[in-house]
């Protein structure tokens, strides 16, 4: 089993098995003033390399804590309503994504890399249920 980054069990042991989230709407820049209206968040643009567009992040307190993808992207099936996506820190995201589907669970997106920032994948649980499956690549 990989061992855990020192930021990956720092953030376990602080209870943070959620790492990161993101929220999923038609119309971002709208949902971007929502957020910024009612919580007093900022946002924050990250590059997605080359032909990769830009990645729109919420903030609180200046650090990125969300980000926003458009419910109207044509590599997303035309009926994904608006939610909130939680992200599951985990040791090893394809080791997880084996016990996920011996478990009654599906795997949606993935494994993959993201360049910077970590492995991931898009499970359902035994019920349904989505969830992304987090390894971060950042080290101390």
């Amino acid at each position: 089993m990989a061992e855990l980054s020192k930021l990956d069990q720092h953030a376990l042991a602080a209870g943070r098995a959620f790492p990161w989230h993101e929220l999923y709407v038609p119309d971002v820049d709208a949902a971007l003033n929502f957020y910024q209206s009612v919580l007093g968040m900022t946002t924050q643009d990250f590059s997605m390399g080359e032909g990769g567009g830009v990645y729109k992040m919420l903030c609180a307190n200046g650090t990125p804590v969300a980000g926003t993808m458009s419910t109207r992207d044509p590599n997303l099936p035309p009926d994904v309503p608006p939610h909130w996506a939680v992200y599951f820190a985990v040791e090893d995201v394809d080791a997880c994504v084996e016990r996920a589907v011996a478990s009654g669970g599906s795997l949606l997106v993935g494994p993959m890399d993201v360049p910077t920032v970590g492995r991931m994948a898009l499970i359902t649980d035994n019920q349904g249920a989505h969830l992304w499956l987090y390894a971060t690549s950042l080290s101390e």
